[in-house]
């Protein structure tokens, strides 16, 4: 593995604008494989900005009949909604 930098998001904008500014940058999320991808040379970030905390958990049904689902939204729940 390369090393790279950890940050911890305080909140969604600042987590898109810090991977938006960084190219190389990626997020950081429950049940993501990114680690297996660090190990397997796959994903070679210089920065991984950490979401876990972040309150992103809600799915909210559109007026146009669309869902937006939160990015931290737990596959088991997106079904069940």
């Amino acid at each position: 593995m390369n090393p790279f930098g950890y940050e911890r998001a305080a909140d969604a904008a600042g987590a898109v604008s810090t991977v938006t500014d960084r190219p190389d940058a990626v997020f950081l999320a429950g049940g993501t494989n990114l680690v297996d991808h660090l190990k397997l040379g796959v994903a070679e970030p210089d920065l991984v900005v950490d979401i876990n905390r972040l309150e992103l958990t809600e799915v909210e049904a559109l007026d146009d009949g669309g869902l937006r689902i939160g990015a931290m939204v737990r596959n088991s729940d997106a079904a069940a909604d």
